[in-house]
């Protein structure tokens, strides 16, 4: 890892985990469903849903960076199935937003970020639907990208450009951390950036060119800096 000015981060599996927020989630908004909806029958609803998201994948492939748009329309579709007013799937999305959001942040986040926004100017750039403005750890942050906001998703180039764009620093000046071998790691190279592979878990990377870097939480990313400093 050569030395870099800025940082883009991955949120989603990256700051924390995300697919227990997404099942938790789902659970609520599918509870909400069938509270608030009578007609809809609570022995078929999680299929329902998993039918829906299926079919607006399907229906929509122009869409796919845009996950809260297709979660809306899946809303739409269950809502029509059971003859409901459909435009109250805006309602919906809102409420699921909410859910989506009540995160466990790693706990060695806060105090990283803390340390590295000191430091250098961090934004956010994920391919979820995360707003880091609905969450504590906004302050440590000067923008984020979000694929459904940009128009398309990592390994996309021209989203890594953006968020060079955003903190006004050269591709080969920013450091992109994330979780995804192909997404973060390959993509952010590829569009010219620096990358470090957020390996929490101990995975095996796939891929035959290795990571340039491989982080197994912030802190290391913390200590490397403290080191070259050094």
């Amino acid at each position: 890892m050569k030395n870099f000015q800025a940082i883009s981060l991955d949120l989603d599996d990256t700051l924390w985990s995300i697919f227990p927020v997404i099942l938790r989630a789902e659970e609520k908004i599918q509870q909400y469903l069938v509270r608030e909806f009578s007609r809809i029958n609570s022995y078929t609803i999680s299929t329902d849903c998993k039918d829906a998201i299926k079919e607006v994948h399907q229906s929509y492939p122009e869409i796919t960076h845009d996950l809260t748009e297709l979660r809306r329309l899946s809303f739409e579709l269950i809502l029509n199935k059971y003859d409901y007013d459909p435009s109250e799937s805006n309602n919906l999305i809102e409420k699921y937003l909410d859910l989506r959001h009540e995160v466990e942040i790693y706990p060695d986040v806060l105090p990283a970020l803390k340390t590295l926004s000191s430091q250098f100017k961090l934004v956010a750039l994920s391919n979820g639907n995360a707003d880091i403005n609905r969450l504590d750890l906004n302050k440590y942050f000067i923008a984020q990208v979000s694929a459904g906001e940009f128009g398309v998703k990592k390994p996309d180039n021209a989203i890594f450009h953006k968020a060079c764009e955003l903190l006004d620093t050269k591709p080969e000046d920013v450091l992109h951390v994330g979780d995804h071998p192909s997404e973060d790691v390959i993509g952010a190279e590829e569009a010219g950036l620096q990358s470090a592979w957020m390996n929490r878990f101990d995975r095996e990377w796939p891929f035959e060119k290795q990571p340039s870097a491989e982080l197994h939480n912030l802190n290391d990313l913390v200590e490397f800096i403290e080191i070259k400093e050094n």
